[in-house]
């Protein structure tokens, strides 16, 4: 069974999980004021002078139950203010073409492709289903207002790439293989600097389903399903206000290898395309901060089918970004 299997193969959170968020999850409010009997806590819960310290605690308690049961991990991506090696895990700069390999293009113009990021994998904590070693490139178009992004067909490749070297080259054996177009007036790409080129460090952790996920709904449906009948009528009835809530608590952005997507817009995946649904792993996020701003305060993301990650078969990949 896949880590997708296991987090969102249960229709319900385990009773395990409930009632481990019941023990350490926050205090009703309306528990604080002592009330007693079915007509009371229903009064209480109806009153507005409660409703705000309502509305936070069964945010949270939802936050808990999702957290509980669809965690994963995660690696965030920082900016370092170290140099950038031309090997290193980094943002932008010059990139290295080994032997008997062209630089990429864009198929269809002949223009040089440049590199939005790219990660070192053995600089990088261990991330169950990624590989352990190797130079994984990002490149993109510097010509194109959407950055090489194909809507129409996400797969393709002919106006971005992604490309896979097994093993890290020894480049200083090889300096006549580091590429970096040059810059023109024209040039449009998501860094606020033609010399934009920064070292990434990354730190393993775990993430929460955020709530533009394609699966968030799903999950989070079979969550309320478990409150009790005060908590789940309240949520009916206040539904908006505690959304907002939830959203506050699970919304995260950044840089990241694996865990979930954040969007702008909206989750592709939603679309139920046979060719989005197989691609469930996120491969690479870059977000619109620091050095980086894709459109108006975008963010790019590319995905991958388990199947191919496991192979490190890097051809299907989907490269999709949105902004406001």
């Amino acid at each position: 069974m896949g880590l997708l299997d296991k987090l969102f193969g249960r229709d319900t959170p385990s009773q395990e999980i409930v009632g481990k968020v019941d023990k350490e999850g926050p205090r009703n409010p309306i528990d604080q004021l002592g009330v007693t009997g079915r007509s009371q806590r229903n009064a209480a819960y109806e009153d507005t002078a409660h409703i705000p310290r309502i509305t936070d605690y069964v945010a949270e308690k939802l936050s808990q139950l999702l957290r509980y049961s669809t965690e994963m991990p995660v690696l965030r991506l920082t900016e370092d203010d170290s140099p950038a090696q031309i090997t290193d895990s980094k943002l932008g700069g010059a990139f290295y073409v080994p032997e008997g390999m062209k630089a990429p293009r864009n198929l269809d113009t002949g223009n040089p492709l440049y590199l939005l990021a790219q990660l070192n994998f053995s600089q990088l904590p261990q991330l169950r289903g990624f590989p352990a070693q190797g130079l994984l490139q990002f490149f993109i178009d510097g010509e194109d207002t959407l950055y090489g992004a194909d809507y129409d067909n996400p797969q393709s490749q002919r106006s971005w790439r992604v490309r896979y070297l097994p093993n890290v080259p020894v480049t200083a054996l090889h300096a006549n293989r580091v590429v970096k177009p040059a810059w023109h007036d024209d040039t449009v790409l998501p860094f606020n600097d033609p010399d934009t080129e920064r070292r990434l460090v990354a730190q393993a952790g775990k993430q929460t389903i955020t709530p533009t996920d394609y699966r968030f709904e799903g999950r989070l449906q079979s969550c309320v399903s478990t409150l009790n009948e005060y908590d789940h009528g309240f949520f009916r009835e206040h539904e908006a206000e505690i959304r907002d809530s939830l959203a506050a608590l699970l919304m995260s952005g950044g840089h990241q290898v694996g865990g979930y997507p954040i969007f702008t817009q909206s989750d592709p995946h939603d679309d139920r395309d046979p060719l989005w649904n197989k691609a469930t792993d996120l491969l690479l996020q870059i977000d619109s901060i620091n050095d980086v701003s894709f459109g108006d305060s975008g963010v790019a993301n590319f995905f991958i089918s388990p199947s191919d990650l496991e192979r490190l078969d890097f051809s299907r990949v989907l490269y999709t970004w949105d902004c406001y």
